[in-house]
C-alpha cells in the first residue's frame, strides 16, 4: 500500500456500513495519503484509472519524496525492516550491472520489498532509471546527464534482513575502473 499508485477497495457491495468502508479508507490513507483510492464492485473498474497512468515518474518522485534519492544510511523501521541506501560517484558497467541485478533478484528478492535507484551507465547518454518490488523489475531511461553534471549512481533498498556491506560491495564490483568504482 505504501508505493501503490492506485487502489481497488473491491467487494463494497458486501459492506452494510459505510462508516467501516471510510475505516477502511482512512488506514489506506495513514500508509499513503496520496494515492486514488477507487471503490468497486466485482473489480469493475475504468481502464483509464489503472492503465497508461505512468506510475513511474522521476520528476514526480522526487516531487513527492524529496528523500527518494538520499541516503538512507540503515534507517530502522523495527528489528526485521530497514533501508539501505548507496550514493556513489561514477558509472556502472551495463552487463555487470546486468547480472548483479539478475543474482540480487533472484536470492533476496523475497526481502526486497522495493528497490529504486537512478544510475548512470557507461556509454549511455540518459539516466536508467529502475524500481522493483520484489522479483518484479522495471527500467527506463530518463532524461539526458546535463553537460558538466557529475554522474552518479544513487539507489535504495526497503526490506527485511538486508546487509548495507553486502549490497554496497556487489554494487561497486559493477562500477567502471575508470570513473571512481573498483571493477
Amino acid at each position: 500500500i505504501a508505493f501503490a499508485d492506485r487502489i481497488l477497495l473491491n467487494k463494497c457491495d458486501l459492506v452494510d456500513d459505510e462508516s467501516e468502508l471510510l475505516e477502511v479508507e482512512k488506514r489506506i490513507r495513514a500508509i499513503n495519503e496520496k494515492v486514488p483510492i477507487k471503490r468497486t464492485v466485482d473489480s469493475n473498474v475504468e481502464m483509464d484509472f489503472i492503465l497508461g497512468i505512468k506510475g513511474f515518474s522521476l520528476d514526480k518522485i522526487i516531487e513527492m519524496d524529496d528523500a527518494f534519492l538520499e541516503d538512507s544510511h540503515d534507517h530502522q523501521h523495527d528489528s526485521r525492516v530497514s533501508s539501505v541506501g548507496i550514493d556513489v560517484p561514477g558509472e556502472v558497467i551495463q552487463q555487470k550491472l546486468n547480472d548483479w541485478i539478475s543474482w540480487l533478484l533472484k536470492e533476496k528478492g523475497v526481502d526486497l520489498f522495493r528497490s529504486k535507484g537512478v544510475l548512470a551507465v557507461k556509454g549511455m547518454k540518459q539516466k536508467f532509471v529502475f524500481q522493483a518490488i520484489h522479483m518484479l523489475f522495471a527500467n527506463s531511461m530518463e532524461g539526458a546527464w546535463a553537460p558538466g553534471e557529475e554522474k552518479r549512481c544513487k539507489m535504495v533498498f526497503i526490506g527485511k534482513n538486508l546487509n548495507r556491506e553486502e549490497l554496497t560491495s556487489g554494487f561497486m564490483k559493477c562500477m567502471a575502473k575508470d570513473t571512481g568504482g573498483y571493477a
